[in-house]
């Protein structure tokens, strides 16, 4: 008999509960076996051989990575069966057999110039920030932040002094970058008319390229880190220029901040909208890009990802996401008006900051 026809002595309702309850304790094998899968080249051999289409059995996919280890086809199977069932991958069966292919989520983690979430996968379960999160009673008990706390230093003075993290860092932030403006840049107009732009904190550059390629008329200054923006590519009208936010920003007519806002403390966001302020000319605007948190703990998918990404920040920054009466009171702080929503995109909103007339 199939363990489906099995006849259950819980109800559908207290299924639910417990099991949900239970999988919250086992859960973080799901990005730890997705990491690996991606490490060892699993996602983008499926994709290769057909992506949903493909029909790889676990052993197929050990003599396709050259691993002469016999257990490894049990164990990819146990992996893959996991990221199925989490619809990652499909799976088939053929007899005894089980075919691999990708799901509906994989082609995200997929490697590809048009975004893909696995150098961000990477650098989020990196050993150096999980170990921070055995910090959090610490923190709640005596303050500081999770990852200054377990290394010493913050997250980004930490990666200027080690290489490695460094480029695990920069990928991370830069390879979901056309996932989220490729289509932001579809229906958002706020770019128009501007002559400069400035990418504030825009890591190697990659947002800044995709803005100056949908706008020919725009010139655009990378601001970032000095060891950071040194791995930039060039653009023919993107300037480098290396510096610290919170002592000056570059002048434009249009200052563009994407997943920096969110990792700065209160204090420090407000002397960075004080240095725009005064970069800005009277008709120009901040635009940024971040989450926004609902001002009750919803539970729908974008909610949820809201305050999850808000506990990111919080073991790997000095920041926290912010609901919009929060970022209303920073944007007032240092002389602007009410931020003005443009647009959501996924998880991620558009707003605009404007100087008082």
């Amino acid at each position: 008999m199939d363990t489906s026809e099995t006849q259950s002595i819980t109800t559908p309702a207290e299924d639910e509960e417990l099991v949900a309850a239970f999988e919250t304790c086992i859960l973080t094998a799901v990005p730890m076996v997705l990491r690996s899968a991606v490490e060892l080249g699993i996602i983008d051999l499926l994709a290769r051989e057909g992506g949903a289409s493909a029909q790889l059995s676990p052993s197929q996919i050990a003599a396709h990575l050259g691993i002469a280890n016999p257990d490894a086809p049990r164990t990819i199977n146990r992996m893959l069966r996991l990221l199925a069932s989490f619809s990652y991958l499909s799976c088939t069966l053929h007899g005894d057999q089980s075919l691999y292919g990708l799901g509906p989520k994989s082609k995200y983690f997929v490697s590809s110039e048009a975004g893909s979430f696995a150098p961000l996968l990477r650098f989020l379960q990196h050993k150096t920030l999980i170990n921070s999160w055995y910090g959090l009673q610490e923190a709640v008990k005596n303050g500081g932040g999770l990852f200054e706390n377990a290394n010493g230093t913050n997250i980004f003075e930490y990666a200027g002094k080690d290489p490695a993290l460094n480029t695990v860092f920069n990928n991370g932030m830069e390879s979901p970058t056309p996932l989220y403006m490729n289509k932001i840049l579809e229906s958002y107009r706020g770019f128009e008319g501007a002559k400069t732009i400035a990418d504030l904190g825009g890591g190697v550059g990659q947002n800044l390229r995709l803005i100056l390629d949908k706008f020919p008329n725009l010139r655009g200054i990378l601001y970032d880190l000095p060891h950071v923006i040194k791995d930039a590519p060039a653009h023919p009208r993107m300037e480098r220029v290396g510096g610290d936010l919170l002592k000056s920003v570059p002048k434009a007519d249009i200052l563009f901040m994407k997943w920096l806002f969110h990792g700065l403390r209160d204090d420090f966001c407000k002397m960075l909208l004080q240095n725009c302020y005064e970069a800005l000319p009277p008709n120009g605007k901040v635009v940024i890009v971040d989450p926004i948190l609902p001002e009750y703990p919803e539970t729908d998918i974008v909610s949820r990802n809201s305050f999850t990404s808000d506990m990111i920040m919080l073991y790997t920054s000095p920041g926290e996401d912010r609901t919009r009466k929060e970022l209303e009171v920073l944007a007032l702080s240092a002389g602007f008006d009410k931020p003005r929503i443009a647009c959501r995109a996924y998880n991620m909103w558009v707003m605009e900051l404007h100087k008082k007339k």
